[in-house]
């Protein structure tokens, strides 16, 4: 156990020196640095075994450094170079560039070829460790002196300086000349030394930064579009954005007091504090205009009287914020300390984090003397010690009484192995640690399921994350006190965060794409505890994506961070309310707008929020970083915000409140016979949802399988981690060799299972097979497209789902009537002739071009319309060029950083390819059956795949050899 208490020293904050001056910053004209020459920064002579370059700003992307040297004050030999015994480290490294590594740092070699990158664009630090302490008092860096590239230049840095590497100081703060704060750029320094007071005044003065810094451009920006602060209320939040530091937090006094006055507190002291800081807030006014707030604080020795009202403003709103009753179950938090992922992507932790050791499974115990939250006297207890690994994700079950978490060994406890997340337990006394699964997979995210089963995300489903590189990983089910695991999903992209709803399913977040651009598609997701009938909670078409999503007691709102494609699941808090349509991006609210959402690839690594958990209607526990350090932090839904506890050396992760919960409601399945392989599917009314189609149009649903791509088992008994730089090379459809004018088909294998008749009143009732990632697709009797799904669906054994219509809206019920196909037997989904199996461009579609035809164009078609089956060097069909390139076929374009929406009726696939009004309307004599336009149809509409598996495009069949000849 360790214990963590701070001197609780009185604040006089109108008599501290800035740390700016503390630490021997000169007030002078800004330097110039430059890419191509050395810079030099001194300070003065301090004696350092680490000294830490830490890039606070730069002038476009990640930070680039070619070489970091260290000096005496008057010495001219480098002490920073790995060939007299420095070590080079870093916060994160570009992943895939073997020229830019960390040991470049201090390799002695200058330029580009042999520089190191940072991983991400937000706050940065390259960092040398001394053979020995040294008298140090000057750093040399360069970008690149090779001359060549002059971006990713640092222009805001920072030197510390550390004897041990865990107490710093710093040593010096530059802002260089064509300085710009860009995004979640934070001026503020650590205090020295580190102190409770200090750290609350450190994050009072972030908060000021960044809330002067609100983008009125994102479209959830406050400054753009209004919000209430609770579902259905007045205007707030336009009205909070554009108020000052200083009357904001006056404001929020304000309204905190009647809010705490209504719940039956005595705040007669805390009006009259509140009286006596707008009178001097007044008298300051008449004095001088406020200062603006600063984007990089260069304080005076003494802070400005506005500063100083501020930081005591602040002070007393905190200390009335910790009276409320709502805030006791923060007496005993659960989180967990580690460092920060880095991963490039939001699902590949698994892949290419930052693996770095340390930190452990905590408890955070805040007494609350005279019924008032006091952090100041909190202890903290370490339940497990992770320095041999990493630590994550730890949650309680229902009575408080287990803890379950994962850890990652720093080293492999199998030889030969990698290193696996694996879950373990524990009570919440730290006894009785056992680790409940194993094997070459990665389990985490554990939830604890009403029942007293765990359900938990895993790499079990053996499946690459299909856009990229690293393995999938989706939601697992374990019986409690056994080995026996099953899927509860059976996607082939990745899953996040199961948490328990009331109503007793599982709340959590799902990758799918389909038909679709990848980088939008993280959504909520609900599904019943034995895998049963999962279905969109929120987020389909809209342009953020959300993850780690809870209920917030009381509401229809549940609480989740809003993340982006790329990097860790940082972001701004949102408030998503479910009295809104799922699709509707107005039910999404900010609440923390000072934290401006990312988009694509981009993702926040400083002045960002992650990990929220309700602790009541209007307060959240939360991790946040105030600049680059992550801390424990309560919000609420009105913009107030107070920091529990931060330790500057190590994260503060996925805290949660410590304490017994009702225990929702056991959903109990019917077990199916264990060699049941399929479901049902009953659709009351296919045309309610799609008002353009006539009533009789729609006479089949086609029922189609996205198709997984199954890991390769290596001879050590794991799966295959990493699909290498040339990823897309495995790919359905070589999508970065053939494209077109619609973009990118589909670079996802997909397969024709059936189709299901559709009887006169739009009704149909069909069995089709369970554990596979299926969707539908509405057809005109010749089978023509009419509408598509965009979105999945999968069925367990024996399970019976039903739907009101297509594209209906989630409110509507069905009629209260009898349907035709009710009335009558499932179908059995109707075989094409060419069967079920994944669907071969080049076995069903090339045989038809072959047959009808190649005799006119072929190799020789003076427009270049060669339909043969011939293969090029990159082992594509002509045909398949000529179709895709030319834009004769039409299909949903699949490519990054496509934004989604809903596509009407009949504007896409079959009945927009051009292709067919040539052919209808009679080709010279080519006259094609039926079963050959089904053919073409059916693959136009599964968004024109070229190949049914994921082999590695080089190894495929290549010039020489022949199509082969398709099933009969």
């Amino acid at each position: 156990m360790t214990r963590f208490s701070f001197a609780r020293v009185p604040i006089i904050f109108a008599l501290l020196a800035t740390v700016f001056r503390a630490t021997g910053l000169a007030a002078d004209a800004a330097p110039t640095f430059v890419p191509d020459r050395p810079n030099v920064l001194t300070f003065p002579a301090q004696e350092a075994r680490f000294v830490r370059f830490v890039i606070l700003a730069t002038s476009s992307g990640q930070a680039c450094i070619d070489e970091l040297e260290i000096y005496a004050p008057d010495g001219k030999t480098n002490l920073a170079l790995a060939g007299s015994g420095a070590k080079a480290a870093a916060s994160s490294c570009l992943p895939g560039y073997p020229i830019h590594k960390i040991e470049h740092l201090n390799d002695g070699h200058y330029g580009n070829g042999r520089s190191w990158i940072a991983a991400g664009d937000g706050i940065e630090w390259a960092q040398i460790e001394l053979p020995a302490p040294a008298k140090v008092g000057k750093v040399v860096f360069s970008r690149d002196r090779d001359g060549r590239y002059q971006d990713r230049m640092p222009l805001g840095v920072e030197i510390r300086v550390s004897l041990d590497g865990h107490t710093w100081r710093t040593a010096t703060r530059v802002k260089a000349a064509g300085f710009k704060a860009r995004g979640r750029f934070v001026s503020v320094p650590l205090p020295q030394p580190l102190t409770q007071e200090g750290l609350v005044r450190y994050a009072f003065l972030c908060e000021r930064e960044a809330w002067g810094r609100i983008d009125p451009g994102d479209h959830l920006s406050p400054l753009r579009v209004e919000r209430p602060a609770l579902p259905g209320g007045e205007p707030y939040w336009g009205r909070i954005a554009r108020l000052d530091s200083l009357t904001r937090t006056l404001t929020h006094m304000e309204e905190m007091l009647q809010r705490l006055a209504a719940k039956g507190l005595d705040v007669e002291v805390e009006r009259e504090q509140l009286a006596e800081l707008l009178r001097r807030q007044a008298a300051l006014a008449k004095a001088a205009p406020p200062a603006p707030d600063a984007d990089f604080a260069e304080a005076a020795e003494t802070p400005t009287a506005e500063e100083s009202l501020y930081l005591e403003a602040r002070l007393a709103k905190r200390n009335l914020m910790f009276r409320d009753p709502d805030l006791e179950p923060l007496t005993r938090i659960l989180f967990a300390k580690r460092h920060p992922y880095l991963a490039s992507h939001n699902y590949s932790d698994v892949l290419d984090s930052q693996f770095r050791p340390g930190g452990g499974i905590c408890v955070l115990e805040i007494p609350r003397p005279q019924d008032r939250l006091d952090p100041a006297g909190a202890k903290l207890t370490t339940l497990f010690d992770a320095a041999a690994g990493i630590a994550r994700d730890p949650v309680a079950d229902f009575a408080a009484a287990k803890i379950y978490f994962a850890f990652r060994p720093a080293k492999s406890p199998v030889p030969g192995q990698d290193c696996y997340w694996h879950l373990m337990e524990m009570a919440t006394n730290g006894s009785g640690l056992r680790q409940i699964s194993d094997g070459p997979f990665h389990d985490y995210y554990p939830c604890s399921l009403p029942d007293g089963d765990l359900a938990f995300i895993s790499t079990r489903c053996k499946c690459r994350f299909l856009c990229w590189r690293p393995q999938a990983f989706v939601l697992f089910r374990m019986k409690a006190g056994s080995d026996d695991i099953q899927p509860l999903s059976f996607a082939n992209l990745s899953e996040w965060t199961p948490t328990v709803m009331r109503d007793g399913r599982i709340l959590w977040t799902r990758s799918e794409y389909l038909d679709k651009g990848a980088n939008f598609g993280h959504t909520l997701w609900a599904i019943r505890p034995d895998g049963a009938h999962p279905e969109l909670v929120f987020g389909n078409n809209t342009i953020n994506c959300y993850m780690n999503g809870r209920e917030v007691p009381g509401t229809r709102e549940i609480v989740c961070t809003l993340v982006s494609h790329g990097g860790d699941h940082n972001g701004p808090i949102g408030l998503v309310d479910l009295g809104r349509a799922p699709f509707d991006s107005a039910a999404v609210t900010n609440i923390t707008p000072d934290v401006t959402p990312q988009y694509d690839m981009n993702w926040l690594r400083a002045g960002c929020c992650r990990d929220p958990a309700p602790v009541s209607r209007d307060y959240f526990l939360v991790s946040h970083a105030p600049a680059d350090r992550w801390g424990l932090y309560v919000i609420d839904r009105y913009g107030n915000r107070e920091l529990l506890y931060l330790d500057p050396e190590m994260g503060s992760m996925s805290p949660t409140p410590l304490r017994p919960v009702a225990r929702p409601p056991v959903l109990r399945a019917q077990e199916p016979p264990s060699d049941l392989a399929e479901g049902q599917f009953i659709v009351t009314d296919v045309y309610r949802g799609l008002p353009q189609v006539a009533r009789g149009k729609v006479k089949y649903l086609r029922v189609c399988e996205e198709v997984r791509s199954n890991l390769d088992r290596t001879p050590n008994g794991e799966f295959r981690k990493d699909h290498g730089p040339d990823f897309m090379d495995f790919y359905a459809s070589p999508v970065h060799k053939v494209n077109g004018p619609f973009g990118w088909p589909s670079y996802v294998a997909k397969a024709s299972l059936g189709l299901a008749p559709v009887e006169d009143d739009g009704s149909a009732n069909f069995y089709a097979p369970a554990g596979k990632v299926l969707y539908f697709e509405a057809l005109d009797e010749d089978l023509n497209e009419v509408q598509r799904m965009r979105s999945v669906v999968q069925l367990q054994p024996g399970e019976l789902r039903s739907c009101v219509g297509c594209h209906e809206d989630r409110k509507s019920a069905p009629p209260v009537r009898a349907t035709i196909a009710s009335r009558r037997a499932p179908s059995r989904l109707g075989s094409s002739s060419w069967g079920a199996e994944a669907f071969s461009y080049e076995k069903i579609v090339q045989p038809v071009w072959d047959a009808k035809c190649v005799r006119c164009h072929d190799a020789n078609d003076k427009r270049g319309f060669n339909l043969t089956g011939a293969r090029d060097g990159e082992r594509v069909p002509a045909s398949y060029r000529t179709l895709i390139s030319g834009g004769w076929v039409h299909y949903f374009n699949w490519g990054y950083g496509v934004r989604h929406q809903k596509a009407e009726s009949l504007t896409f696939g079959t009945v927009k390819s051009k292709l067919w009004p040539i052919l209808d309307r009679g080709h010279y004599d080519v006259k094609l059956t039926r079963d050959e336009m089904h053919r073409i149809k059916c693959w136009t509409d599964l968004n024109c795949p070229l190949w049914p598996d994921y082999t590695y495009r080089p190894d495929r069949p290549g010039p020489e050899a022949k199509a082969m000849p398709p099933k009969r």
